[in-house]
């Protein structure tokens, strides 16, 4: 039997908490708790990535203040989703439809932020090799649809692969066949059973995968297919638990309604029944980040209604001067949430 790992970190999305992961990492390692493998989902996988691109938490720290991390938050853009008449009403239809994943979603062309297909333009530091100074999963999926069937009644069909991205020596210690998800809202839900483990990307394609998030960024292709993101399984604790002694997991807010009716809508199961499942299964630690918003308002990208122009936009920073400042908040609470969260465990050899 292979070994496991000692300590696991789930690094669990969303898409701008990069540096808020970056300091729990840094925590954990001054707390003498580093974990030995790194499971990210969604924009956690971002996180991941500058973790084994730098060395130490320093440079890590200074990249997400660099300029080429600012240019690519600042040059967010939204696409013509953002409009009320648009977004609006796909939520609206999404809350009301409270059926698991009746139809095939069109999630090639409905989608709020442009993205690059290749993020090594938007990324020259993050050109590096999978688990270069940390063993790491990403997690995502592939689509089992073409585009010319959307709209499609799903007729309990399974619409997306789940997949584990990482490097060949990691994959050794997973065996796909004891992390089948079980319960009963994943059966019916629009996900195939089964997992594939994949070693033929490179990190950054897997961060674009993961990040690919429902309605919101358009999905990765690669010769001919479409991935999308680790919203699919995004507190993987399954995995986790299978191959590490000890897991860490971040204590989320609740999804909210709109939230639950895009995951219900595409994937075909209720997020907070999901998040209920997860605590059911104890995890060893959790980071409580539930104050995210009241702690971080004003130092965290939000989206707000535009009702001058009826439509969706984002509060991005303004200057150079106030993304450093955004950048240093973020990674501080990350940082205090992992010391105030996990300094009451003993520091004991089991750790």
């Amino acid at each position: 039997m292979t070994e496991k790992f000692k300590r696991a970190l789930i690094l669990s999305g969303g898409g701008t908490r990069s540096a808020i992961y970056v300091g729990m990492f840094a925590a954990l390692d001054e707390l003498g708790m580093a974990p030995d493998v790194l499971i990210a989902s969604c924009g956690g996988a971002f996180a991941a990535t500058v973790i084994n691109a730098f060395p130490d938490h320093l440079s890590r720290k200074d990249y997400l203040k660099s300029r080429e991390y600012f240019d690519f938050v600042s040059g967010t853009r939204l696409t013509n989703e953002k409009k009320l008449s648009r977004i609006g009403i796909l939520t609206l239809q999404k809350f009301l439809n409270k059926k698991n994943a009746p139809y095939i979603e069109d999630i090639f062309s409905r989608y709020l932020v442009e993205m690059n297909q290749d993020l090594s333009k938007d990324f020259p530091s993050l050109k590096t090799d999978f688990s270069k100074e940390i063993p790491t999963v990403i997690i995502g999926s592939e689509i089992l649809f073409d585009p010319n069937e959307t709209g499609q009644k799903r007729n309990n069909r399974k619409l997306y692969q789940k997949l584990i991205l990482t490097d060949p020596e990691t994959a050794k210690k997973i065996i796909p066949a004891e992390i089948i998800l079980d319960s009963d809202h994943f059966k019916n839900s629009a996900i195939a059973e089964t997992t594939i483990i994949r070693t033929d990307f490179s990190m950054l394609e897997g961060t674009r995968i993961s990040v690919s998030d429902m309605f919101y960024v358009a999905p990765f292709q690669s010769e001919g297919r479409y991935f999308v993101g680790g919203a699919i399984d995004l507190i993987p604790i399954e995995l986790a638990k299978h191959l590490a002694g000890k897991v860490f997991i971040e204590k989320k807010q609740a999804y909210n309604p709109v939230e639950e009716s895009f995951v219900r809508a595409v994937l075909g199961y209720s997020g907070n029944e999901r998040l209920r499942e997860i605590e059911s299964q104890n995890p060893d630690y959790q980071i409580d980040t539930t104050s995210i918003k009241q702690e971080l308002d004003g130092y965290y990208i939000k989206k707000n209604i535009n009702w001058k122009n009826f439509g969706i936009d984002l509060a991005l920073p303004k200057t150079y001067g106030h993304f450093r400042e955004n950048m240093e908040r973020q990674w501080q609470y990350g940082f205090d949430q992992a010391m105030k969260s996990l300094t009451i465990i003993p520091k004991d050899k089991n750790w």
